[in-house]
């Protein structure tokens, strides 16, 4: 090992609570999914291993380039792009005031926190002490202070058992559980706030794909922008190969009015184990019709947005870069369904 080495520690959402099995189940996955995201984003040559609770990725030229790649990731708490070096007080010490010669500027607050894991026989105290010490005596001309609650600069050492990494910057993921740990649902696209709800079901490691209705004669539905509202959700998905169906609404009669029923029937045909609805509290009636069909298939509805405030709705939107506000939601309600034969539907795949 080099000196001094950029790293990405990655530190996992809801892991701890889950039992040893299905802990280390969880992680392979989550770690398949690391290095589906870095090769996506073309950085090639690294390493993927593991540092006492965290996930540690190695052989890595821009630590903070392949963290922000990271961190669209489910599953992912923290990407911390970071510096590995020998786990010792002196080695700690001068890194420490090598960052901080690097990070603070004139008049600003630090704070120093440290921490080990296992049996480190190393005073997490004393180096915060000394740290501070040197960094206030070194850089003395820059009116620098110590600002134990709300420093402008946090720097971090943790230890592990050989060695220590060293960081600034924790750069926060979406969270939840690895994509396709859980089950695979599909969500027809009948508004801007379906593909957040589709966010947030695969945030809880549900694979969704999407229905994507469209149609040459009603504005609400063009295939492009239908289609590119769709894409943006393939940025989140860590496999090669991610379908959508596009269901052409001009070829089935009040088709705009039953897509909810058509997406149920889709679903049914292809074993989706859920469909997902966009549906935000108070906003509209959920059709009885709708209720009274999923029991008869046996398959689940969701309707994870059901809750959410708009001010939520909105982040969540800026999140995922969907432009969405509460005037100019196009969603259409569900009718009840006419007589309609169903089983043969115009649905073809498309490549997200």
């Amino acid at each position: 090992m080099t000196p001094e080495e950029q790293v990405v520690l990655v530190s996992s959402a809801e892991f701890v609570l889950k039992s040893s099995h299905v802990r280390r189940t969880l992680e392979q996955r989550l770690i398949d999914d690391i290095r589906f995201g870095l090769r996506k984003s073309n950085i090639r040559d690294f390493a993927i291993g593991r540092s006492a609770s965290r996930i540690v990725v190695t052989g890595v030229t821009d630590a903070h380039l392949a963290a922000e790649a990271i961190a669209q990731i489910f599953g992912v708490a923290y990407a911390i792009p970071a510096i590995r070096i020998e786990g010792s007080i002196e080695s700690a010490l001068k890194a420490i005031l090598r960052r901080a010669a690097e990070s603070l500027t004139f008049g600003q607050s630090f704070a120093i926190r440290c921490h080990r894991s296992g049996m480190v026989p190393i005073s997490t105290r004393e180096i915060e002490r000394r740290g501070g010490s040197q960094i206030l005596e070194a850089l003395a001309e820059r009116n620098i202070r110590v600002n134990l609650d709300e420093p402008d600069v946090l720097i971090s050492v943790d230890f592990s058992t050989k060695d220590a990494y060293l960081y600034t910057t924790r750069i926060p993921g979406p969270g939840g559980l690895p994509l396709s740990s859980q089950w695979k649902m599909l969500a027809p696209l009948d508004s801007p706030l379906s593909l957040m709800a589709a966010y947030v079901m695969m945030r809880r490691g549900c694979l969704t794909q999407l229905l994507i209705p469209y149609s040459a004669l009603d504005a609400r539905f063009r295939a492009e922008p239908q289609i590119a509202l769709a894409r943006r959700l393939r940025d989140f998905v860590t496999r090669e190969n991610y379908l959508g169906y596009m269901l052409d609404l001009d070829a089935v009669p009040r088709a705009a009015n039953i897509i909810r029923h058509i997406s149920l029937e889709f679903a049914r045909q292809r074993r989706f184990r859920g469909v997902v609805f966009a549906d935000v509290g108070g906003s509209i009636a959920f059709d009885s019709s709708i209720n009274q069909r999923s029991r008869e298939l046996r398959l689940p509805v969701f309707q994870p947005l059901i809750g959410f405030t708009v001010a939520e709705l909105s982040k969540l939107g800026q999140a995922i870069g969907v432009d969405w506000n509460a005037s100019n939601d196009i969603r259409v309600q569900a009718n009840s369904v006419e007589s309609l034969n169903l089983s043969s539907l115009p649905i073809t795949e498309i490549s997200l």
